[in-house]
Formats: structure tokens, C-alpha cells, sequence
């Protein structure tokens, strides 16, 4: 009998600290783009006129990715790699615009800190786990076909 309430009480644990991870805002664009401004407006040190302006932007950004999402293909249908390739493109350039409209909005310091911010977004991969950003310094041991060993 013991022995069941100890499991119950450790299943019930369990379930608790499952449930005390902090939540993440997928699927949640107005949320996802707040979350944005604050990371840039803190990282940036941004005033309240460029937020603003940012929050213009990133809007812009949002209702213009929406009209150019394809539309989605029947149950069971893969979307056409072409079209996919060419909606990637677009999304592309769209980010890329949204970019250039930021930085024209900000001062010389905080325009170098986005292009640093920028830079290194992509080389969150691996972090600590292995060694740092990947294809720069990570260990060969992690296993990784093609992004950690050396492929020269």
C-alpha cells in the first residue's frame, strides 16, 4: 500500500513540474511580434518613437506575408516545390525590406548592434551543448553530419 501512494505521489510530481514550463506563443503573431519589439527595443535601447515605428513596420511585415502565404493544398497533398521555392523567395526579400526600414530608423550605434544581432542569429544551432555556433568552433565528436566535422 505504501508503496502505491509513494508512486501516486511521484507521478503527481512529475505532472507538476511538467506543467510549470513556461509556455511559448506559437501560432500567436500579435503576441510573437511584441515579444519582437521587446527583445529589440531592450537589446537596442530604442525610444518610444522608434518602437512605434517598429511596431508600424513589423505590421506592415505581418499583413504583407499574409497575402502572399500560398494557399494550402487538399488532405494528403504535398505543395508544389517550385511554388514553395518562390513563396521562400518572397518571404526572403520581404524580411529583408522589413530590415532595411529598420535600420534606417536607427542611430549609427544601434544600426551596428542589429547587424551584429543579425549575424549571429543563425548561429544559435548548437550553442553550448556542443562547443558554440555552428561551423565555428564546434566539436567534432557532436555527431552531426556536415555542421560540426570538418568538410574540407
Amino acid at each position: 500500500m505504501k508503496k502505491i501512494v509513494l508512486v501516486l505521489i511521484t507521478a503527481l510530481m512529475g505532472a507538476f513540474v511538467t506543467n510549470a514550463q513556461p509556455a511559448r506563443h506559437h501560432g500567436n503573431p500579435e503576441q510573437m511580434m511584441k515579444e519582437r519589439i521587446e527583445r529589440l527595443s531592450k537589446a537596442l535601447d530604442l525610444t518610444d518613437a522608434q518602437n512605434a515605428e517598429i511596431a508600424k513596420i513589423y505590421s506592415q511585415e505581418m499583413e504583407a506575408m499574409a497575402k502572399e502565404r500560398p494557399e494550402k493544398p487538399g488532405q494528403g497533398e504535398r505543395p508544389d516545390e517550385a511554388m514553395m521555392k518562390a513563396h521562400h523567395e518572397k518571404m526572403k526579400a520581404q524580411r529583408e525590406a522589413t530590415d532595411a526600414k529598420i535600420e534606417a530608423l536607427l542611430t549609427p550605434e544601434q544600426a551596428a548592434k542589429y547587424a551584429e544581432m543579425k549575424n549571429n542569429e543563425g548561429k544559435r544551432g548548437h550553442g553550448k551543448k556542443h562547443g558554440g555556433p555552428r561551423h565555428e568552433g564546434a566539436r567534432p565528436e557532436c555527431g552531426h553530419d556536415g555542421c560540426c566535422k570538418d568538410s574540407k
